[in-house]
């Protein structure tokens, strides 16, 4: 799992927001804390997935012990917002040109996507 610490606020007018400090313009909204909480991990594998597309590796996780000295975390914090860990399983950040590129082999083999990630752990582990 992949986790990274988010800021779950809402000011006076305006929807729920999940925003990540350590990645900037990774942020999501809703008209409810649970559902912003429910798009966050979403959001967080769409951003990873498109650094990786990029070349690019996410910056280290803070703790939350270090965020809290970045100014703009103590702000929100002392305004009574909150800070949330958000958790994408690793699993799922497999691109679709991954997922094309498996599929392409498996299908010059005549077989499933699921057989032939079995047959190629398997081969891997040397079983």
């Amino acid at each position: 799992m992949i986790h990274s610490i988010g800021i779950l606020e809402k000011e006076p007018g305006t929807l729920w927001g999940v925003w990540f400090p350590d990645l900037i313009g990774c942020t999501t909204a809703a008209d409810t804390a649970e559902g912003a909480l429910r798009q966050a991990p979403e959001v967080l594998r769409l951003y990873l997935e498109c650094l990786a597309e990029d070349g690019m590796t996410p910056p280290p996780v803070r703790s939350l012990d270090v965020l809290r000295e970045d100014p703009e975390v103590a702000e929100a914090l002392a305004a009574g917002h909150a800070a949330v860990v958000v958790s994408v399983d690793e699993d799922a950040l497999l691109d679709e040109r991954a997922l094309s590129a498996i599929d392409a082999a498996a299908q010059r083999r005549g077989l499933s996507r699921q057989r032939f990630i079995r047959e190629a752990l398997i081969e891997k582990a040397a079983i």
